[in-house]
């Protein structure tokens, strides 16, 4: 079974628990998803897991009861059984985000420049792809997706019905590391080439964007 399927049939089975089973599956989803391990081996445990979790619902168990009261505990044990993700896989998936943000970056330009002759004015910013940009949306885009990750992992080991605070350790960590990349940035900007684009051209990157996420990033889950 692929992992796309298994995902759809983790979705079935997880909308046949109730509420509090549900929020304890929901949980485990997040952590297991954000953590760095094997997806195909994840998916699989959380469906084993979902069909375990059905079966002790019907003779009137909760998740906690089967499971453990203490998630954060059940969850690092799980984790441990399970295989890292190859470097391979790393790299991909660092090399799927700013592929995926610079896609729809393609994507706006050529709207908006394509907008921009409608009205017979000239295409102007949206008719120049900066690299310093493009450098921008890259390291922010990993690190904006690292961020959001860490968060909903860190909570998805709260109880349920407590509180979701936001990490200010965290949220620190990663101001910090876009500040340096803004600064970068800013010493970086007159030295860095801006390459003329029409919309059109934007239009075929962002076509080739779309392309790429398919055949390249997303053929191993279909």
């Amino acid at each position: 079974m692929k992992i796309n399927q298994m995902a759809e049939e983790n979705n079935r089975l997880r909308a046949q628990m109730t509420p509090e089973n549900e929020a304890y599956f929901d949980n485990m989803v997040v952590y297991l998803r954000s953590s760095r391990v094997d997806q195909a081996e994840a998916e699989e445990l959380l469906l084993e897991t979902a069909q375990h979790m059905l079966e002790a619902q019907r003779h009137g168990k909760t998740a906690a009861e089967v499971f453990g009261e203490d998630p954060e505990q059940y969850f690092r044990e799980l984790l441990e059984h399970l295989p890292k993700r190859s470097l391979r896989e790393a790299i991909s998936e660092y090399a799927m985000i700013p592929w995926i943000a610079l896609t729809w970056m393609f994507a706006v330009q050529a709207l908006f420049g394509f907008i921009a002759m409608g009205f017979g004015n000239k295409t102007g910013a949206f008719n120049r792809i900066s690299l310093f940009s493009v450098l921008m949306l890259v390291f922010a885009s990993i690190a904006v997706i690292e961020l959001v990750l860490r968060v909903l992992k860190r909570d998805s080991v709260k109880p349920v019905g407590k509180g979701r605070g936001f990490s200010l350790k965290i949220a620190a960590i990663y101001g910090v590391y876009l500040a340096a990349v803004i600064l970068a940035a800013v010493y970086l900007h007159d030295k860095l080439p801006v390459i003329e684009a029409a919309p059109w051209v934007s239009l075929g990157l962002f076509i080739v964007g779309l392309l790429g996420q398919k055949f390249i990033f997303m053929r191993n889950n279909s």
